[in-house]
Parts: structure tokens; C-alpha cells; sequence
């Protein structure tokens, strides 16, 4: 299961930023990079680290923000909310 650092340092690397630029309130329109190509990036990278998991749920796919994220990952128990 991730925690929240893990996933914002996941999405950094997925994006290839600085991970100081990714934190709650960080979302498509505040980061250039996360663009279509970027979103399916990050969504790889999911699915990768939850071992084909996070390819389930499909509210990841329209989610695009660091707290809906957050929100979808922990509803599916993906995420650790406490972290």
C-alpha cells in the first residue's frame, strides 16, 4: 500500500519534475507536464507499483489532482489516508 509521499514522488518522476513542485494542492493545471501524456504516465506507474491493481479503478482516469487521487487511491485501500 503507498502513502502519500510515495505517491507524490511517484507522480514527480512519472512527470519528470522536481518533487518540491508536487503536494496537496498540486493539480494538471498547476504542472505543465502533467498533460494527456503525463496523466497516462503517472497512471502506468500506478498500475505498476499496485501490481495491476490501480488499472481497475476507473475513476483514475478522469482524476486530476493530487486530493482526487488521494481520495480514489484510499477508497480502493491503494493508499494509506493517515500517511
Amino acid at each position: 500500500m503507498l502513502d502519500k509521499d510515495e505517491l507524490m514522488s511517484l507522480i514527480a518522476e512519472s512527470l519528470d519534475v522536481d518533487r518540491s513542485s508536487i503536494d496537496e494542492t498540486t493539480t494538471s493545471e498547476t504542472i505543465d507536464e502533467w498533460d494527456s501524456l503525463g496523466h497516462l504516465s503517472v497512471l502506468s506507474a500506478l498500475d505498476e507499483v499496485t501490481h495491476g491493481k490501480a488499472s481497475g479503478v476507473e475513476e483514475l482516469a478522469s482524476a486530476l489532482s493530487i486530493v482526487e487521487l488521494i481520495k480514489i487511491l484510499s477508497n480502493a485501500e491503494l493508499l494509506d489516508p493517515s500517511s
